[in-house]
Protein backbone atom coordinates (compact mmCIF):
# COMPACT_ATOMS: atom_id res chain seq x y z
CA UNK A 1 0.00 0.00 0.00
CA UNK A 2 1.30 3.57 -0.87
CA UNK A 3 1.69 6.31 1.81
CA UNK A 4 -0.82 8.32 1.81
CA UNK A 5 -1.36 11.95 3.21
CA UNK A 6 -0.32 12.90 6.60
CA UNK A 7 -3.69 13.93 7.44
CA UNK A 8 -7.49 13.09 7.55
CA UNK A 9 -10.53 15.41 7.93
CA UNK A 10 -13.31 13.55 10.32
CA UNK A 11 -16.67 16.28 11.18
CA UNK A 12 -13.99 19.49 9.76
CA UNK A 13 -10.98 18.32 12.32
CA UNK A 14 -7.95 17.88 10.36
CA UNK A 15 -6.00 14.44 12.16
CA UNK A 16 -3.21 13.23 12.02
CA UNK A 17 -2.61 9.82 10.14
CA UNK A 18 -1.46 8.40 13.51
CA UNK A 19 -1.84 4.71 14.95
CA UNK A 20 -0.98 5.22 18.28
CA UNK A 21 0.06 1.36 19.80
CA UNK A 22 0.52 1.85 23.89
CA UNK A 23 1.28 -0.68 26.92
CA UNK A 24 3.36 -1.42 29.31
CA UNK A 25 6.76 -3.73 29.52
CA UNK A 26 6.27 -7.09 27.33
CA UNK A 27 2.47 -6.15 26.43
CA UNK A 28 4.11 -6.79 22.40
CA UNK A 29 3.51 -3.30 21.28
CA UNK A 30 6.77 -3.41 19.86
CA UNK A 31 6.32 -6.14 17.25
CA UNK A 32 3.13 -5.17 16.51
CA UNK A 33 3.92 -1.77 15.77
CA UNK A 34 6.74 -2.74 13.42
CA UNK A 35 4.72 -4.92 11.73
CA UNK A 36 1.64 -2.85 11.15
CA UNK A 37 3.95 0.40 9.90
CA UNK A 38 5.73 -2.19 7.49
CA UNK A 39 1.96 -4.16 6.14
CA UNK A 40 1.03 -0.49 5.94
CA UNK A 41 3.52 1.43 4.40
CA UNK A 42 3.53 3.85 7.10
CA UNK A 43 6.80 5.05 9.16
CA UNK A 44 7.52 3.46 12.26
CA UNK A 45 8.01 5.48 15.70
CA UNK A 46 9.65 3.75 18.95
CA UNK A 47 9.41 6.67 21.31
CA UNK A 48 10.95 5.11 23.97
CA UNK A 49 13.95 5.33 22.32
CA UNK A 50 14.05 8.83 22.20
CA UNK A 51 14.19 8.81 26.42
CA UNK A 52 16.56 6.01 25.93
CA UNK A 53 18.74 8.21 23.86
CA UNK A 54 18.75 11.26 26.22
CA UNK A 55 19.40 8.53 29.27
CA UNK A 56 22.44 7.85 27.44
CA UNK A 57 23.84 10.67 26.51
CA UNK A 58 23.17 11.94 29.84
CA UNK A 59 25.15 8.95 31.46
CA UNK A 60 28.18 9.31 28.80
CA UNK A 61 28.53 12.48 30.15
CA UNK A 62 28.91 12.38 33.57
CA UNK A 63 25.35 13.72 33.98
CA UNK A 64 24.31 12.66 37.47
CA UNK A 65 20.91 10.59 37.55
CA UNK A 66 19.36 10.29 40.75
CA UNK A 67 17.03 7.68 41.87
CA UNK A 68 13.30 8.07 41.29
CA UNK A 69 12.61 8.66 44.61
CA UNK A 70 15.67 11.45 45.02
CA UNK A 71 13.87 13.30 42.23
CA UNK A 72 13.53 17.06 43.20
CA UNK A 73 13.96 20.36 41.16
CA UNK A 74 17.68 20.65 42.59
CA UNK A 75 18.84 16.81 41.37
CA UNK A 76 16.62 17.31 37.96
CA UNK A 77 18.80 20.19 36.87
CA UNK A 78 21.74 18.73 35.45
CA UNK A 79 19.49 16.38 33.17
CA UNK A 80 17.43 19.42 32.16
CA UNK A 81 20.86 21.41 31.34
CA UNK A 82 21.73 18.42 28.87
CA UNK A 83 18.92 18.60 27.37
CA UNK A 84 18.63 22.06 26.59
CA UNK A 85 22.40 21.70 25.12
CA UNK A 86 22.20 17.93 23.36
CA UNK A 87 22.42 18.58 19.38
CA UNK A 88 19.39 15.72 18.87
CA UNK A 89 17.90 15.43 15.18
CA UNK A 90 15.07 13.43 14.10
CA UNK A 91 16.42 11.22 10.94
CA UNK A 92 14.80 8.81 8.93
CA UNK A 93 16.21 5.24 8.45
CA UNK A 94 14.83 2.43 6.35
CA UNK A 95 11.21 3.18 7.40
CA UNK A 96 11.58 4.18 11.11
CA UNK A 97 12.59 7.49 12.83
CA UNK A 98 15.14 7.75 15.38
CA UNK A 99 16.96 10.52 17.24
CA UNK A 100 20.78 10.70 16.25
CA UNK A 101 22.86 12.80 18.42
CA UNK A 102 25.86 14.50 16.78
CA UNK A 103 24.73 12.43 14.01
CA UNK A 104 24.84 9.25 15.90
CA UNK A 105 22.24 7.09 16.42
CA UNK A 106 23.54 4.85 19.04
CA UNK A 107 21.05 1.81 18.15
CA UNK A 108 22.91 -0.70 20.19
CA UNK A 109 23.81 1.34 23.57
CA UNK A 110 20.48 2.54 24.35
CA UNK A 111 19.37 -1.16 24.97
CA UNK A 112 22.20 -1.63 27.97
CA UNK A 113 21.54 -2.21 31.48
CA UNK A 114 22.29 1.13 32.88
CA UNK A 115 20.26 2.73 30.55
CA UNK A 116 17.37 1.15 31.18
CA UNK A 117 17.82 1.76 34.96
CA UNK A 118 17.77 5.17 34.22
CA UNK A 119 15.10 5.53 31.68
CA UNK A 120 12.47 5.68 34.32
CA UNK A 121 13.67 8.02 36.44
CA UNK A 122 14.55 10.48 33.14
CA UNK A 123 10.75 9.80 32.17
CA UNK A 124 9.34 11.11 35.32
CA UNK A 125 10.79 14.49 34.26
CA UNK A 126 8.28 17.27 33.18
CA UNK A 127 10.21 19.20 31.01
CA UNK A 128 12.18 15.66 29.55
CA UNK A 129 8.51 14.67 28.99
CA UNK A 130 7.56 18.70 27.30
CA UNK A 131 10.26 18.12 25.02
CA UNK A 132 9.81 14.61 24.02
CA UNK A 133 6.05 15.19 23.53
CA UNK A 134 6.97 18.52 21.25
CA UNK A 135 9.62 16.02 19.16
CA UNK A 136 7.18 13.06 18.67
CA UNK A 137 4.96 15.53 17.24
CA UNK A 138 7.48 16.62 14.99
CA UNK A 139 7.39 13.29 13.29
CA UNK A 140 3.95 13.40 11.59
CA UNK A 141 5.89 15.76 9.14
CA UNK A 142 7.64 12.79 7.82
CA UNK A 143 4.17 11.10 6.65
CA UNK A 144 1.66 8.92 8.36
CA UNK A 145 2.79 6.98 11.33
CA UNK A 146 2.92 4.12 13.94
CA UNK A 147 4.00 5.25 16.89
CA UNK A 148 4.84 3.15 20.03
CA UNK A 149 5.12 4.07 23.76
CA UNK A 150 2.73 4.63 26.93
CA UNK A 151 1.34 7.92 26.13
CA UNK A 152 0.74 8.37 22.33
CA UNK A 153 -2.95 8.06 22.50
CA UNK A 154 -3.54 10.87 26.10
CA UNK A 155 -0.53 13.11 25.21
CA UNK A 156 1.12 13.26 22.15
CA UNK A 157 -1.47 12.48 19.56
CA UNK A 158 -4.85 12.44 21.52
CA UNK A 159 -6.69 13.06 18.47
CA UNK A 160 -5.20 9.99 16.42
CA UNK A 161 -8.25 8.23 14.36
CA UNK A 162 -6.61 5.02 15.64
CA UNK A 163 -5.42 4.14 19.00
CA UNK A 164 -4.50 0.28 20.38
CA UNK A 165 -3.70 -0.54 24.40
CA UNK A 166 -1.85 -3.99 24.35
CA UNK A 167 -1.45 -5.77 27.37
CA UNK A 168 -1.27 -9.00 28.90
CA UNK A 169 -1.91 -10.54 31.97
CA UNK A 170 0.93 -9.91 34.25
CA UNK A 171 2.34 -13.77 34.89
CA UNK A 172 2.94 -13.78 30.39
CA UNK A 173 4.22 -10.57 30.43
CA UNK A 174 6.86 -11.78 33.47
CA UNK A 175 7.68 -14.60 30.82
CA UNK A 176 8.04 -12.59 28.31
CA UNK A 177 10.70 -10.29 29.85
CA UNK A 178 12.56 -13.08 31.60
CA UNK A 179 12.86 -14.47 27.94
CA UNK A 180 14.40 -10.99 27.18
CA UNK A 181 16.53 -10.53 29.65
CA UNK A 182 14.55 -7.40 31.22
CA UNK A 183 14.29 -7.29 34.57
CA UNK A 184 13.10 -3.72 35.13
CA UNK A 185 10.29 -3.62 33.07
CA UNK A 186 7.68 -3.98 35.95
CA UNK A 187 9.48 -1.38 38.22
CA UNK A 188 9.31 1.01 35.75
CA UNK A 189 5.64 0.41 34.68
CA UNK A 190 4.56 0.94 37.95
CA UNK A 191 6.91 4.13 38.24
CA UNK A 192 5.10 5.10 34.43
CA UNK A 193 1.66 4.31 36.02
CA UNK A 194 1.74 6.99 38.78
CA UNK A 195 3.47 9.72 37.56
CA UNK A 196 1.74 13.01 37.21
CA UNK A 197 2.84 14.16 33.87
CA UNK A 198 1.75 11.34 30.97
CA UNK A 199 0.83 8.46 32.84
CA UNK A 200 0.24 4.88 31.46
CA UNK A 201 -3.06 4.39 31.14
CA UNK A 202 -5.27 3.63 27.92
CA UNK A 203 -7.03 6.50 26.17
CA UNK A 204 -11.20 6.64 26.97
CA UNK A 205 -11.00 5.44 22.45
CA UNK A 206 -8.54 3.22 22.44
CA UNK A 207 -8.82 -0.12 21.48
CA UNK A 208 -7.42 -2.36 24.73
CA UNK A 209 -6.83 -5.75 23.43
CA UNK A 210 -5.59 -8.71 26.16
CA UNK A 211 -2.86 -11.05 23.98
CA UNK A 212 -2.35 -13.54 26.80
CA UNK A 213 -2.05 -16.86 25.06
CA UNK A 214 -2.04 -14.99 21.52
CA UNK A 215 0.25 -15.62 18.80
CA UNK A 216 1.47 -12.69 17.20
CA UNK A 217 -0.28 -13.01 14.35
CA UNK A 218 -3.34 -13.58 15.90
CA UNK A 219 -3.37 -10.28 17.52
CA UNK A 220 -2.00 -8.47 14.40
CA UNK A 221 -5.47 -9.99 12.74
CA UNK A 222 -7.26 -8.28 15.48
CA UNK A 223 -5.48 -5.05 15.02
CA UNK A 224 -5.78 -4.61 11.40
CA UNK A 225 -9.17 -5.52 11.60
CA UNK A 226 -9.53 -2.74 13.41
CA UNK A 227 -7.52 -0.54 11.33
CA UNK A 228 -9.41 -0.84 8.43
CA UNK A 229 -12.31 -0.42 9.68
CA UNK A 230 -11.60 3.16 10.65
CA UNK A 231 -9.45 3.81 8.22
CA UNK A 232 -11.60 2.77 5.93
CA UNK A 233 -8.72 0.65 3.90
CA UNK A 234 -9.93 -2.39 1.43
CA UNK A 235 -11.30 -5.12 4.02
CA UNK A 236 -8.98 -8.36 4.16
CA UNK A 237 -9.58 -11.29 1.55
CA UNK A 238 -11.57 -14.53 3.13
CA UNK A 239 -7.90 -16.28 4.61
CA UNK A 240 -7.94 -13.60 7.33
CA UNK A 241 -10.20 -14.53 10.10
CA UNK A 242 -10.94 -11.97 12.92
CA UNK A 243 -9.93 -13.14 16.71
CA UNK A 244 -11.74 -12.00 19.52
CA UNK A 245 -11.18 -8.60 20.65
CA UNK A 246 -10.80 -8.72 24.39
Amino acid sequence: MKRGSSTRTVNGLSLPQVIAMDGPSASGKGTLSRKLAKELGYIYVDSGAMYRTLAWHCLERDVPIPTAGQLNPVTEKPIIAALRRWKAELKLVHGALWLHVDGYFPEKEIRTDRVERAVPVIAQIGKVRDWMVARQRDCIQFGPLVMEGRDIGTEVFPLAPVKFFLDANPEARAERMQGRGNSAGTERDHLDMNRKKGALIPALDALRVDNTGQTVEETFAVLMAHVRARLQLPTAGPAESKPAIV
